[in-house]
């Protein structure tokens, strides 16, 4: 038997565990070991079920957990795979009796008779990336859609005031200024609006977010309102006042995407968002102008997403320091009174059950040799990791009360020890994210004027 002791950077919850027999069930899963599919996931956890029950015995009783939390805690999953197996032992418990996908989204699959009745095609169209430079991705036709057939349902949030789309600054608290207001959030890019009207509307299908803008003879299709008697469509509310819709706390309004010509697979789908959107979009690249400091940017987002580079040491930050908007955080319970020291990472603290996140700062980096899922001798990093005190984290542009429980006084170190990469993640500062940039492009698609609601025209003159 092998004690995973503190020197190591996973340890099995300071239990005994066979390294042995935790190599051989992890090849004994073969291909599956990280299954990215609710199928997949669920023919996984019969494999699992099978090899854990074989070696669980009186001299073990927690071996199936143990297993389980090793194989969560080890494995470096891309964000699709994290999100299709189970984080947890009591997820995977229910996943094996009912199915992942249903443990993950409860109700979330359909007999035939019911998906006839309220559900809508919505595999028309799929992602990928645009025919337009620069304009990212974009929504091609999966199959052939005639002139006049529906390419996507667009079911909608319904926004009363578009004030509430409204972005603030920051101030000296570090908490929202009302009396800044810097701009509207990135959700507006993706709703519908009309020049005349408070009232936004906002799809919430993912196919059509990506159907991007176009004029002419290029755009191939357009917006209307949902046929009379479709699922989650109230057309009374077309005649109802802006007021009435503030009272309605409900999905009831819905947009089809149509084609207007035929659409063969494969071609991209556009619609014409608008003159006032395109020529406030050209106003937008023609002044617009980098931040300050922009050369230095770097997304977290992408940092967190490659594990195995190790973490700059502070002396290394001095000639490669990360860019100001990158910060660490690090899973810590810390509560008022609590004595400052040194305290020994415990891997029962990580992961989505563990303790709470709270900014941290890299002390040091230490490599240790050791098996990994292959059985191959691997290089893995721990470190030694301070939490960030109250000045500190002020430097770093205030916190907004409520963010964090507790903040550790000023001048109080607590550092903690042998913590693992993957308990460690890297993220944006609040307000640091491109969708906070004060110059960043903002505007509603346009719905034409000859099908939105008069009675929604509460802007006109």
């Amino acid at each position: 038997m092998v004690c995973f002791s503190t020197k190591y950077p996973f340890r099995m919850r300071e239990r005994y565990f066979d390294r042995f027999v935790y190599l051989f069930v992890i090849s004994a899963l073969g291909d599956a070991y990280i299954p990215n599919t609710n199928t997949q996931v669920d023919k996984f956890l019969k494999k699992f079920k099978k090899i854990s029950l074989k070696h669980q015995n009186s001299n073990n009783p927690t071996f199936t957990k143990d297993l389980w939390d090793v194989i969560t805690a080890r494995a470096n999953y891309p964000s699709r795979n994290a999100n299709a197996l189970p984080l947890s032992f009591k997820e995977m418990q229910s996943a094996q009796s009912i199915g992942s996908a249903e443990t993950r989204l409860p109700r979330s699959i359909r007999d035939l008779n019911w998906l006839e009745a309220n559900g809508r095609c919505m595999d028309n169209i799929h992602p990928n990336n645009s025919t337009v430079a620069q304009a990212g991705r974009g929504a091609f036709a999966s199959r052939f859609v005639p002139d006049g057939g529906t390419i996507a349902p667009g079911p909608l949030l319904h926004v009363p005031n578009r004030t509430a789309l409204q972005l603030y600054g920051i101030g000296e608290d570090g908490a929202r200024d009302p009396a800044r207001r810097i701009g509207m959030q990135l959700i507006l890019n993706y709703c519908f609006g009309h020049a005349e009207s408070t009232v936004i509307l906002c799809p919430y299908t993912s196919p059509s977010a990506y159907v991007n803008h176009a004029t002419g003879e290029k755009a191939n299709a357009e917006v209307r309102w949902a046929e009379d008697g479709t699922p989650g469509h109230n057309s009374d509310w077309l005649e109802e006042s802006v007021s009435s819709l503030k009272w309605r706390n409900e999905i009831g309004l819905s947009l089809n995407f149509v084609a207007t010509r035929d659409i063969q697979p494969g071609e991209e789908v556009f619609i014409d968002y608008g003159p006032e959107w395109e020529n406030a979009w050209n106003k937008h690249v023609k002044e617009w102008a980098p931040p300050p400091d922009s050369e230095n940017y770097a997304s977290a987002t992408i940092l967190q997403s490659d594990s195995t580079i190790p973490l700059r040491t502070p002396d290394e930050q001095r000639t490669e320091p990360y860019s100001k908007n990158v910060v660490f955080y690090c899973h810590y319970g810390y509560q008022p009174g609590m004595p400052e020291g040194e305290y020994a990472w415990m891997d029962e603290w990580g992961g989505p059950d563990g303790l709470t996140l709270y900014p941290c700062r890299i002390v040091r980096r230490e490599a240790v040799d050791m098996p990994g899922p292959t059985g191959a001798v691997e290089t893995f990093y721990h470190y030694a990791m301070v939490m960030l005190d109250e000045d500190a984290v002020a430097e770093l542009g205030g916190i907004a009360s409520g963010i964090f429980t507790h903040v550790i006084p000023s001048g109080e170190n607590h550092i903690l020890t042998y913590v693992p990469r993957w308990a460690i993640e890297i993220r944006d500062w609040f307000y640091s994210k491109d969708e906070f940039m004060e110059n960043s492009f903002r505007h509603e698609m346009m719905i034409p004027d000859e099908i939105f609601p008069d009675a929604w025209k509460n802007l006109r003159e």
